[in-house]
């Protein structure tokens, strides 16, 4: 199984808006990241739905940078749920 579809795997949450959150940056912007965002990324799919939610929302404000820049990626390229 490649890295990619581990992660994929892993970006399956309990609520549809976190798995497309998390599917929007591993298939825009994940391949391009730095070593830094990729790890801030793998670390972002550990944490509990709640944390993550709120992280998303913009209700948490991570007080880590590289999380806070896939986190503002995230946002600012949101796919509408269909």
């Amino acid at each position: 199984m490649s890295e990619i579809s581990r992660l994929r795997w892993r970006c399956r949450r309990g609520m549809k808006e976190l798995d497309m959150a998390m599917l929007t940056y591993l298939d825009t912007a994940y391949e391009a990241a730095t070593d830094e965002e990729k790890e801030a990324f793998k670390s972002l799919l550990d944490y509990q739905e709640p944390v993550l939610y709120g992280l998303i929302s913009g209700t948490v404000v991570p007080e880590d940078e590289s999380i806070n820049k896939v986190i503002q990626y995230i946002r600012a390229n949101l796919r509408p749920i269909p």
